[in-house]
């Protein structure tokens, strides 16, 4: 169904922004529950609050398959803005199960569970802005919810206020997006002055007519831009931010820093990247592209190496997460219909396989109370099925087949190859093969290192959930992937017609 343009009614209005009032909705419930809280004890949890909203939100969003139209100028309701909600509307919901695990933990002697609806007002706040970010066409817009999403996100860092590398972790994390924010809309005010527009597609217009003289004006302008874009997505040399972030914050929430604005900067870069500079303009497109390629290279090649350092858990998939960056921007390089759909397949399989790793996580370091390496060694004895979990989890993550997240690499290599670009692709191999030794720590540890204690390891339901749906989409992505793949393609072929 395509509405007219402008002609919307309020009726149509209101539909077509349903998901994201959905959860605006559920957010400010969880909130006004949590501040009658004492008077409603045990009458109702956060958590099924804010899994109701994202479901209500996800149903939302599948009814609106197949519009293709405006909504209030700003937003675009195309297929890959759907897809993206999609995306992070599961992603968020497996998260929301992550952390009722994790506050059931910790309530009883850290009291996390008191302010715990908090947590999950802000997580469905996150997810709002993400759902934005991927239907936005405006530079207000995209400017206005990266900040929603990096506050959120600042605030779910340090949500552990007792703990000082929580803390630490939160005002690094705030600084270090301020200046890059502050940066990123230096960069879209100077694309506004020698445009006249904050419209991607009226900013494409304005390019195409006089692309000779914008040029030296619109280039550094673009690469401001894309600092603030390359932070999200913790792309090297705007990843500091990341390891700090991901050690300091309670886990759950690095999962979801690991998600979330990833997931967020990648659907930026791809709508900027084809909207505003498509393939038709000669030098500025080529430009853009020999900037991605070079951070391509050095994200996965930095992100892997660094992590060959690391002992602690959560850093070292700090690290992997850059590197999965890396691998992403090969498919944004490609600028095609299968560079896109590429993408979007890679970070279905890389969301899956992070769930379930720091579900993992948090079984072992909710009982061994530290996230280091050496806490998971004979793993496989004392939990079998969580060893098994992350073990597939990891693989995923180096691309070893049937797993999806080698499905993901090979369709990024096939994009790459297809376009002209062998060289990002044979990068993308060696980088594979030098992360299988990262993750190779991690499962000597497991599978052949003597466990310190013969004490068992259980798992809550709440955490079973998440890490079966995580470990069986891994499977499901690569085994059955035609189904994903033409809803893939559908969307990608939003920028191609």
């Amino acid at each position: 169904m395509t509405f007219g343009e402008p002609a919307l009614t309020l009726v149509e209005t209101l539909w077509l922004l349903s998901p994201e009032l959905v959860l605006l909705l559920a957010a400010l419930l969880i909130l006004g529950l949590d501040a009658l809280r004492p008077r409603w004890e045990g009458r109702w949890r956060a958590p099924h609050v804010a899994l109701a909203g994202l479901g209500g939100a996800l149903v939302a969003t599948i009814s609106l398959w197949g519009c293709h139209t405006r909504v209030l100028y700003v937003l675009s309701c195309d297929g890959f803005a759907l897809v993206v909600k999609m995306f992070a509307l599961v992603a968020v919901g497996l998260i929301v199960l992550l952390s009722d695990a994790y506050v059931r933990a910790r309530s009883r002697h850290q009291g996390v569970g008191a302010r715990s609806a908090r947590l999950y007002a802000l997580l469905l706040l996150s997810a709002l802005a993400i759902c934005l970010l991927g239907a936005a066409v405006n530079l207000i817009v995209i400017f206005l919810a990266c900040e929603c999403l990096s506050l959120a996100s600042c605030i779910l860092t340090g949500y552990l206020r007792d703990d000082r590398r929580s803390t630490e972790a939160a005002i690094k994390y705030f600084l270090y997006e301020a200046t890059l924010s502050a940066t990123m809309l230096y960069g879209m005010s100077w694309i506004y002055g020698a445009t006249g527009s904050t419209d991607l597609s009226a900013i494409a217009e304005a390019l195409g007519e006089s692309e000779s003289t914008l040029r030296p004006v619109v280039l550094p302008a673009l690469i401001l831009m894309m600092a603030g874009f390359a932070s999200k997505v913790a792309a090297v040399p705007f990843h500091q931010w990341a390891p700090d972030a991901y050690e300091g914050a309670p886990t759950p929430i690095t999962a979801f820093l690991s998600v979330g604005p990833t997931l967020a900067g990648f659907a930026l870069l791809v709508r900027v990247s084809l909207t505003t500079l498509p393939a038709g303009l000669e030098n500025l497109a080529v430009d853009w592209r020999v900037l991605l390629m070079a951070l391509a290279v050095l994200t996965m090649t930095a992100g892997n190496l660094v992590a060959l350092w690391q002992t602690n858990v959560k850093r070292l998939l700090a690290y992997s997460s850059i590197a999965q960056a890396g691998y992403a921007l090969i498919g944004v390089v490609a600028a095609s219909e299968a560079g896109v759909t590429a993408v979007l397949l890679h970070l279905a399989a890389y969301a899956l396989a992070n769930v379930g790793a720091f579900a993992v996580v948090i079984a072992v370091s909710e009982q061994g109370g530290s996230d280091d390496v050496e806490e998971y060694a004979g793993l496989s004895r004392r939990a079998p099925l969580l060893a098994l979990a992350l073990l597939l989890c990891l693989l995923s993550l180096g691309g070893i087949p049937p797993l999806a997240g080698f499905a993901g690499k090979l369709y990024l290599s096939y994009a790459a190859i297809g376009e002209g670009l062998p060289g990002p692709a044979v990068v993308g191999v060696i980088n594979s093969v030098i992360s299988l030794a990262c993750y190779w720590k991690v499962i000597r540890a497991m599978y052949l290192v003597p466990a310190q204690t013969d004490e068992r390891l259980t798992t809550s339901p709440a955490l079973a959930v998440p890490l079966g749906v995580a470990v069986i989409g891994l499977f499901a992505i690569a085994v059955f992937a035609n189904p994903l793949l033409t809803l893939l393609q559908a969307a990608a072929q939003t920028f191609f017609g």
